[in-house]
């Protein structure tokens, strides 16, 4: 039983409610240093805490980088280093009650949206918005910006960039790539026009909350044809990149003018804490050592699947360090099984159903889990993203039979489609690539299953860079998928933009089966053109529906990662972003109690 712990319960689900009576509140000495402290009340949540405070080093480990600080090559993976330090156009409302929005996956209702660098935006028609940037928002005083005004013009070169508009190659297709533009504008110092050939109904949300839409120097870009190297990365926000040790460490430094203030305390400017140092630990039982013994302060997705990824870890630093915070959060479903269906057995869709009924998602849970997984299948829109989510006790029947737990249906279905048991027992062998930030022991799991149906499949482990060179490719016969993200449905569908791309291989090819679908790329199209919300929560649940009929990925359950914190963590609650895929800009929220460090020991 876990103890003596604050568990943050950031977002509505059903399980972890149910567990937090186990979860107590902080220990005595988090009480006995705070007594002579201010304390103030999160309005967020109506808890006590004591008072923001500036100063010290926020430390963190890190594990995932992106290959370049260029989010036009490396996408999002770029951001594990200009989080924090580049910005966008808007971000979501910090100062939201947690029960509305709990900032811990990628998909903010766009109603909980607010200005960052945008003053406001506005749609005069469904094919142009118009955004005005603030005036007095300044570039770091660093070369070749030098501290100057960010302007309209500097938006506007960053999206048109995204867009393809721009001769830079190669590049990382942006989520807007693929819409109709007519042009991307400064109209003026600070309005910015977006304007479109044909009406979208999504078009503010796909410009506003995009994962790659950080607002970089167009003299940078200029000056040396990219933004691949961290030594040239400058930006607007709250911290400045200020070393980067490859294999080492990466530190930001606070700036002190940043122009923004704490949504929960107005007159507070941000960031708190002087620094953020990123110490590079790739391996678990390093990171669980330094957090142990304080030199971490938390585990936090800021460092790119460094979150602890099953409960029994999580009991055992409990153990050690009772008094912690732990912040579970359902981001999406890592871990599936995705099936190549190019070539056989798994073209047969008897053989992916077959492999579907094989997994007793239920007692994984309770066995593996504690109970803490969302073990009910998801198709690719997960539980948090509003309608465009349809639960499984919504599914046809038919559909939910397919995905239930009969292993006699199973081999059933593996005769009839020509695999029968041979001498030893064994109907095919596969084998199954599984990318190493991924829970390993689940994948075991799943072999162990699918054994019982005649089905021998071995797991090779790769880093992840190979991992995603044999999935484009199409090197795998089995491999770590991918579903329930909890994340915009511009982001998610967009996925399927390369679907159409038959000369070109791009790895989210094999979340949808690897070969192009010729529905799910109707639906795509379908998507893109839709007018209202309702069209696009009628195309994206027949997406998701369709999706799922075809057995593209083994569910095998949605767990929760687990973040945990120090007391002498201010000011979290579990959060893991601000804005989709902006997780520093919480770290830049967060303040330190270093003088209850002190009396713990550390």
């Amino acid at each position: 039983m876990i103890h003596n712990c604050r568990l943050w319960v950031a977002a509505p689900i059903g399980l972890v409610l149910a567990a937090t009576a186990a979860w107590a509140a902080p220990a005595g000495e988090e009480a006995a240093a705070a007594a002579d402290k201010p304390m103030v009340t999160d309005p967020t949540t109506g808890m006590q805490v004591t008072a923001p405070e500036y100063g010290g080093t926020l430390t963190y480990p890190y594990k995932l980088f992106g290959e370049t600080t260029d989010p036009h090559i490396t996408g999002h993976y770029a951001g594990y280093q200009i989080y924090a330090v580049n910005e966008k156009l808007a971000k979501g409302d910090w100062g939201a009650p947690r029960d509305e929005v709990s900032f811990t996956g990628w998909y903010v209702p766009f109603s909980r949206f607010k200005g960052n660098l945008a003053e406001s935006w506005e749609q005069p028609d469904d094919r142009t918005l118009i955004v005005e940037i603030k005036p007095d928002i300044r570039w770091h005083d660093k070369p070749p910006v030098n501290g100057r005004e960010l302007t309209a013009e500097d938006v506007a070169f960053t999206y048109r960039r995204m867009a393809g508009m721009l001769d830079f190659e190669p590049r990382v297709a942006g989520e807007v790539e693929g819409y109709p533009w007519e042009s991307i504008e400064a109209l003026d110092r600070y309005t910015v026009e977006f304007k479109l050939t044909e009406p979208r109904a999504g078009l503010a949300r796909a410009i506003l909350g995009q994962s790659n839409s950080w607002i970089l120097p167009p003299e940078v870009i200029e000056q040396h044809g990219d933004y691949s190297d961290w030594r040239n990365v400058v930006g607007t926000g709250p911290f400045t990149l200020t070393d980067y040790v490859e294999g080492v460490s990466i530190t930001r430094t606070r700036i002190p003018n940043y122009h923004d203030f704490d949504e929960k305390y107005p007159d507070n400017r941000l960031p708190y804490v002087d620094e953020l140092k990123g110490l590079f630990m790739p391996e678990e039982a390093t990171r669980l050592a330094a957090f142990r013994t304080g030199q971490v302060d938390m585990i936090h997705v800021a460092g790119g699947g460094v979150d602890i990824k099953t409960f029994e870890v999580i009991e055992s630093v409990l153990r050690t360090n009772p008094d912690i915070q732990v912040g579970p959060y359902f981001l999406r479903a890592l871990g599936q099984i995705g099936l190549n269906t190019r070539t056989p057995p798994f073209d047969d869709i008897r053989v992916r159903q077959a492999m579907q009924m094989a997994i007793d998602r239920e007692a994984v849970n309770e066995s593996y889990y504690g109970g803490y997984a969302l073990w009910k299948p998801q198709g690719i829109f997960g539980n948090a993203t509003g309608p465009y989510f349809l639960p499984f006790d919504e599914w046809p029947k038919e559909l939910q039979d397919q995905y239930r737990y009969d292993p006699e249906k199973a081999e059933q279905l593996l005769d009839e489609a020509g695999y029968p048991r041979g001498a030893d027992g064994v109907r095919f062998r596969a084998t199954h690539d599984h990318r190493d930030v991924i829970d390993l022991g689940l994948a075991e799991i799943a072999a162990g299953y699918f054994k019982e149906i005649g089905v021998e499949v071995e797991i090779d482990v790769y880093d992840s860079s190979t991992w995603w060179s044999r999935k484009v490719d199409a090197l795998y016969e089995m491999s770590t998928g991918d579903l329930g993200f909890d994340a915009a449905p511009e982001h998610i569908i967009g996925f399927a933009r390369s679907l159409g791309a038959d000369t070109e291989p791009h790895g989210w090819n094999e979340w949808f089966g690897g070969t192009p679908n010729a529905t799910l790329i109707r639906l795509y199209n379908e998507f893109q053109t839709a007018t209202s919300e309702a069209e696009l929560t009628r195309i994206a649940n027949e997406f998701d529906q369709y999706l799922v009929s075809q057995h593209f990925q083994v569910w095998t359950g949605k767990a929760p990662g687990f973040q945990v914190a120090h007391t002498w963590v201010k000011g979290w609650n579990g959060e893991t972003f601000v804005h989709p895929e902006n997780y520093h800009e919480v770290l830049a929220r967060l303040w330190l109690d270093r003088d209850l460090k002190a009396e713990m020991g550390f």
